[in-house]
């Protein structure tokens, strides 16, 4: 094939990939190697880096763990920042004692990072994130063009949408997914927008991909009639559906 021929075909198709959610450790990852470095030429406190790699496995921890969309977030952020205030308060203020005593607790800590803890576990966290990607090569394609929307698994029989007269919808369930990797669900409808008839969930640059999509989309117009053929299938489906909810 040409490169002005591979070049056509790639303007005419979006080739994205799916990942679990254990994509969202590559901070952790990241910060191993980061900190070893930091922690070799002595550029922070042993005590600073040790915060700093205990607040990012929390921050993944939270992540991989629980789905917390942007308002479930803000309210607890905005909760914490309250009792934290408070306790300053009654501490410093109220002269109450339990407070100055857990406070003592966190101050007499003193973490202290070890950098070898750090490196070793961000290399057994990158061999897992290369057998990951190896996996999502294999089973979690999805290619999309003006016809049709393909998922490619290996070794089982592909899916395929036929296109149609289709709506996509981009939505993101997760706060932290998205400040980590823009990650969120890209969703599709049929033509009425009632039906979900496909939900890609955990797409890493979301917005970027969900752009490349419109453009593809939006260059092939679809007829009144494929929309009402679509709807009058939708309406079919749900007196099917209800007819067997009688019996």
């Amino acid at each position: 094939m040409s490169q002005d021929n591979k070049k056509s075909t790639q303007k005419h198709e979006v080739v994205f990939y799916t990942y679990p959610k254990f994509i969202f450790c590559w901070p952790l990852i990241a910060m191993g190697f980061l900190l070893w470095a930091f922690d070799k030429w002595q550029w922070l406190e042993p005590e600073t880096l040790a915060w700093i790699w205990g607040i990012t496995l929390i921050i993944v921890l939270i992540t991989v763990g629980f789905d917390l969309n942007r308002n479930y977030t803000i309210f607890w952020m905005v909760l914490i920042a309250f009792f934290w205030i408070l306790i300053y308060y009654l501490r410093d203020v109220k002269q109450v004692e339990i407070f100055s005593r857990i406070y003592n607790i966190f101050a007499e800590l003193n973490p202290v990072y070890s950098r070898n803890f750090g490196i070793m576990i961000s290399i057994a966290l990158l061999v897992l994130s290369l057998v990951m990607w190896i996996w999502t090569r294999l089973n979690s394609k999805w290619r999309i063009t003006h016809n049709e929307f393909e998922h490619y698994q290996f070794g089982r029989m592909d899916d395929s949408l036929a296109r149609g007269a289709k709506r996509v919808r981009t939505s993101y369930p997760d706060f932290f997914e998205l400040v980590l990797c823009l990650a969120g669900d890209l969703i599709i409808f049929d033509s009425t927008g009632r039906r979900e008839l496909r939900r890609i969930p955990h797409v890493p640059l979301l917005p970027l991909v969900r752009k490349k999509i419109n453009r593809i989309l939006e260059t092939t117009a679809i007829t009144a009639g494929e929309m009402e053929d679509e709807a009058e299938a939708y309406e079919d489906f749900e007196d099917t559906d209800e007819e067997g909810q009688h019996l």
